[in-house]
C-alpha cells in the first residue's frame, strides 16, 4: 500500500506541474494493467473520470476526449457561465443574461458587447458559438461549433474547449504508447500535453518499450517523457498475495470466521476455471468485502451488496456494491474480466451508463479484495469525503438531485 500512496502522491506532484501551465506527460513504466488501475485510483483520487482516446492519430484523440465531455457535462451551460464571468469583468455594470433568450437574441446581445479581452480569441469564438446555439444541441451530443474548431486547428480547439471546463471538472485522458518503432500514442500523448498544459494525459509502457523508445538521439518528444517517468512496482504473483494475507490474519489474531472467509475467497480466485469457476470466486470476493466494509467505521451500512441502481427497473445495471446515497458504485474484476472482450466491453459500457447517473466507479480484481484491502477502504474512504466536500443538493450531470 505504502509504495501505491507514493505513486498517487508522485502523480499529484505532476497535476501541480499542469496547474503551473507546465506540459507534463504521466508515464507509466510497468504492466499496461497495473498503470491502467493506478490512473484510474489517481483519478477517483480526485473525482474525475478517465477517458481512453485514440493512440494513433492526434484529430481523433481529440475529437474522443471532446465526445467524452460533451457526454458528461452541458457544454452551453460551461460556455454562458464563462461568458457572463469574462463579461461582467469586463463591465462589472452589465451581467449579461442568456436564460430565456432565443438563439437570435443571444447573438444580438453578444454583438452589442466587446469581447472580453481576459479570454484568447479561439475560446472566445466557440464560447460564443456555444452560446448562441445551447438551445440547437441535444443534450450529450457534441455542439457542430466543436466539431469546427477541432477539425480547424486540434491544438487551438482543444485549448478553446478545455478553457470552458471549471478547474478540476475535466476527464482526466489515457493514451496507449503504441508500438515500435513509431510509438504512435506516445507522440499523440505528447500533442495533448503540448497543446493543453492542464490537461492531465497518461502512457502506460513497458520498461523494454520505454528503453527502446528513449534510444537515439534527444527530442523534445523524449524530454517530455523522460521527465514524466513514474516506475511501477513489480506486484507479487497472486498465489504468494493471498498466502501473505492469509498468514498476516492469523499473525495478527483475526477470527476464525474471518479467516475462514479470507481462506474460501483465496481459494475459489486461484482455482476457479472458466466462467462458472470465475463467477463464483467473484462472488466469493463480494461477500467478503461486503463483512470488511460493514466492521470500518467510514463505510458501515453504506454499501448494498448486488443491487439493481434503480430497483423498479429491471432492466437497469446491477451493481456488486452500490451506496445510493454517496453514489459510488463498487465492482470487482475477475481475471476472466480482461480475457472475454465481449466481457470487457460490457463492463466499459456499464461505466459509462453508471456515469452518466452520476455515480463514481471504482473497479478492483478480486484477488485485490485480500492483498490490497487497506488501499481498498483507504480509497473508499477518500470518495467518502470528496462526495462529502460536494454542495448539497446540486444538480449532478444526469439530471437527478442528490438525496
Amino acid at each position: 500500500m505504502a509504495g501505491e500512496v507514493a505513486l498517487l502522491d508522485a502523480l499529484d506532484r505532476q497535476a501541480r506541474r499542469r496547474a503551473e501551465g507546465i506540459a507534463t506527460l504521466s508515464v507509466l513504466e510497468g504492466p499496461e494493467a497495473l498503470g491502467g488501475t493506478l490512473w484510474s485510483q489517481w483519478a477517483q483520487r480526485h473525482g474525475q473520470a478517465v477517458v481512453e482516446v485514440s493512440g494513433e492519430d492526434s484529430r481523433t484523440a481529440a475529437l474522443d476526449w471532446a465526445r467524452a465531455l460533451a457526454a458528461a457535462r452541458d457544454l452551453g451551460a460551461d460556455a454562458e457561465a464563462l461568458a457572463a464571468f469574462s463579461l461582467t469583468a469586463a463591465n462589472p455594470r452589465h451581467t449579461p443574461v442568456f436564460r430565456g433568450k432565443t438563439a437570435h437574441e443571444r447573438q444580438v446581445l453578444l454583438d452589442a458587447l466587446p469581447p472580453p479581452g481576459m479570454l484568447p480569441e479561439a475560446t472566445w469564438a466557440l464560447c460564443r458559438e456555444l452560446v448562441i446555439g445551447r438551445e440547437a444541441v441535444a443534450p450529450g451530443v457534441l455542439p457542430p461549433a466543436v466539431h469546427a474548431a477541432l477539425a480547424k486547428n486540434p491544438g487551438a480547439g482543444l485549448r478553446a474547449l478545455h478553457a470552458l471546463v471549471p478547474p478540476g471538472q475535466a476527464p482526466v485522458v489515457r493514451v496507449p504508447a503504441g508500438d515500435a518503432p513509431a510509438f504512435r500514442g506516445l507522440q499523440v500523448a505528447g500533442f495533448l500535453c503540448n497543446a493543453v498544459p492542464a490537461l492531465a494525459v497518461a502512457c502506460g509502457v513497458s520498461s523494454e518499450a520505454l528503453a527502446a523508445f528513449l534510444a537515439g538521439g534527444e527530442t523534445r518528444l523524449k524530454a517530455l517523457v523522460r521527465e514524466g517517468v513514474l516506475e511501477l512496482p513489480v506486484a507479487p504473483s497472486e498465489a504468494a498475495s493471498a498466502v501473505a494475507t492469509l498468514v498476516e490474519l492469523e499473525r495478527t489474531g483475526a477470527t476464525e470466521a474471518r479467516r475462514v472467509s479470507a481462506a474460501e475467497v483465496a481459494l475459489a480466485v486461484l482455482t476457479g476455471a472458466g466462467e462458472a469457476g470465475a463467477d463464483r470466486a467473484r462472488s466469493k470476493a463480494e461477500a467478503y468485502l461486503r463483512d470488511r466494509l460493514e466492521e470500518h467505521p467510514g463505510t458501515a451500512g453504506l454499501f448494498e451488496l448486488n443491487v439493481r441502481v434503480r430497483p423498479e427497473d429491471k432492466r437497469s445495471w446491477e451493481v456488486d456494491l452500490l451506496c445510493r446515497r454517496l453514489r459510488i458504485a463498487v465492482e470487482i474484476d475477475g481475471y476472466f474480466h480482461f480475457q472475454d472482450p465481449e466481457r470487457f466491453r460490457r463492463d466499459r459500457r456499464k461505466d459509462l451508463d453508471l456515469q452518466r447517473e452520476g455515480y463514481w466507479v471504482y473497479r478492483l480484481l478480486a484477488t485485490d479484495v485480500l492483498s490490497q484491502l487497506e488501499h481498498i477502504l483507504h480509497t473508499l474512504d477518500t470518495l467518502i469525503e470528496a462526495r462529502g466536500r460536494e454542495p448539497g443538493g446540486r444538480e449532478p450531470r444526469h439530471g437527478h438531485r442528490h438525496p
